[in-house]
């Protein structure tokens, strides 16, 4: 079959970082600058741009200063994350927070990672609620929680039309909240028709799909039917239980196989972008791994004769579909 030639990868920074944990609580890692993970980065020529993290990497005082050091090093701002998860005012929620003054808060993050996309150049912001939700019953009044996050994310879409940057919305079912609103691909789609904007659309982290219990295949093919609403992807791997951030391909390689063909199939043009935490790993040499996995996957895609896979597929045969995997990917 046809594979993209010109695909790029990515990273996140909090890959290269301390990698701490509730029981480590200074991490598994020693500290580094945002130059030293930077330039470690960049020794991988594979990595052509990086997902920064609002206030983690970066912020209004530092946005400058962080986008010398990229340029310095020759590599991309594919997308920035807004910060409505890490600050104690978020500890009941965002912009859900019966709080007046987290929501304002929360608002203002928003709108503040549009401004440093700008910045950096990059025509992308992550919206990731993962402290609105709830985690008893009776908690929240579920339509006035789901209409904040609506109306943040169209109001966000509007002012991010106006410097041509797009809205992309990550979804997760939980941690830390025990049920997060925006916990899945239908579930976020629901919320970008909801809001009606063109730039508005579906970030899939594999990991998160896993826990929400998706085919994240199938969430590939929603998203294409929604109207061509993937705009962004994490990859990395999990047992489904837990949001473990494992390198790619490492527990579940078949539906990673079936995931980078669902890929080409829709004509996803984003980068691919790793999203681990390698607590006890090497993370050089995990996302380097990661890396070739993907490679590898899909130069053995691009062996297969596509009609092959389309007759597979018309057919519904689990059996030859079985035996394709083991014929091309098990030699």
């Amino acid at each position: 079959m046809k594979i993209r030639e010109n695909i790029e990868f990515g990273t996140t920074i909090a890959l290269w970082a301390q990698c701490p944990d509730r029981f480590l609580s200074q991490g598994y890692k020693g500290s580094s600058t945002f130059e030293d993970k930077i330039k470690l980065i960049s020794k991988n020529k594979d990595f052509k741009g990086v997902d920064l993290y609002g206030d983690w990497d970066v912020n209004r005082d530092n946005v400058d200063e962080v986008k010398e050091i990229l340029e310095k090093y020759n590599l991309k701002t594919y997308i920035v994350t807004a910060d409505v998860n890490s600050l104690p005012e978020f500890g009941r929620g965002s912009i859900a927070s019966p709080i007046k003054e987290s929501r304002e808060l929360g608002y203002k993050k928003v709108m503040e990672a549009i401004d440093l996309a700008e910045i950096l150049n990059s025509d992308m912001v992550n919206l990731w609620f993962g402290q609105d939700g709830y985690d008893y019953p009776f908690q929240i009044d579920y339509i006035w929680g789901w209409q904040q996050v609506i109306n943040t994310i169209s109001d966000a879409a509007d002012y991010a039309a106006e410097k041509n940057i797009k809205i992309a919305l990550e979804y997760k079912p939980r941690e830390p909240r025990t049920h997060i609103f925006t916990a899945s691909a239908a579930k976020m789609l629901f919320a970008a028709e909801r809001a009606g904007k063109d730039n508005v659309g579906i970030l899939i982290d594999t990991g998160h799909g896993y826990t929400a219990g998706e085919n994240i295949s199938e969430s590939v093919a929603i998203c294409q039917l929604a109207g061509d609403k993937l705009f962004y992807v994490h990859v990395n791997d999990n047992y489904k239980v837990w949001d473990d951030d494992m390198m790619v391909g490492s527990i579940h390689p078949f539906e990673m196989i079936e995931f980078m063909y669902w890929l080409e199939k829709v004509n996803y043009g984003g980068p691919i972008v790793l999203d681990m935490f390698p607590f006890r790993e090497d993370a050089y040499d995990a996302s380097k791994e990661s890396v070739d996995f993907i490679k590898r996957v899909r130069q053995l895609l691009s062996e297969i004769d596509e009609e092959e896979i389309k007759a597979l597929l018309k057919e519904q045969n689990g059996t030859k579909s079985i035996r394709m995997l083991r014929k091309y990917f098990l030699k």
